[in-house]
């Protein structure tokens, strides 16, 4: 019922790259969906079945557009990977092994279906995520006062890239 032109996602993460802060962003470059396993059938971890993929690019010129209205406004962006899944990360095990066997910069709950639909659908994505959290059991901030500052920060990036797309 609908052809959109893009999708953009976004919404908070776990960070798993030690050069991340709380509040920063993640520009996805890529999706993976952690917690997708059938590799006892002899697939790679993460293969996402009936598309025979494990990474599902995201669209290079919106994720440009989106680290340019980042800098304008200041707010820290890294472009990278981004892992997916079901559950939530709060161990040190389980950070090592999203990182090492993916990759990613951090890991999230929703984008990786998201990615999924884009991509069999051909249609260009982007998804920005703030780091809300370091995926451990530490807590540097509480939630409602991040929750406020990271709402914030994607509805600012998202409306400056916006605009400099209708330009």
């Amino acid at each position: 019922n609908f052809a959109p032109d893009v999708i953009v996602n976004s919404g908070v993460a776990g960070g798993l790259s030690d050069s991340l802060s709380i509040c920063d962003a993640v520009v996805a470059e890529s999706m993976v969906q952690h917690d997708m396993d059938t590799s006892p059938l002899g697939d790679p971890k993460g293969l996402l079945s009936g598309i025979n993929r494990v990474e599902l690019p995201a669209d290079p010129a919106l994720n440009a557009a989106f680290e340019r209205a980042a800098a304008a406004l200041g707010i820290p962006a890294l472009r990278g990977r981004v892992a997916s899944g079901d559950q939530f990360i709060a161990s040190e095990e389980q950070r090592k092994f999203i990182r090492e066997t993916f990759g990613a910069a951090c890991c999230e709950m929703e984008g990786g279906s998201i990615a999924q639909v884009a991509y069999v659908n051909q249609v260009p994505f982007v998804i920005l995520r703030a780091i809300s959290d370091k995926a451990d059991d530490s807590a540097e901030m509480d939630y409602p006062t991040f929750e406020a500052i990271a709402a914030h920060r994607c509805a600012a990036v998202t409306a400056a890239m916006a605009k400099k797309l209708a330009n």
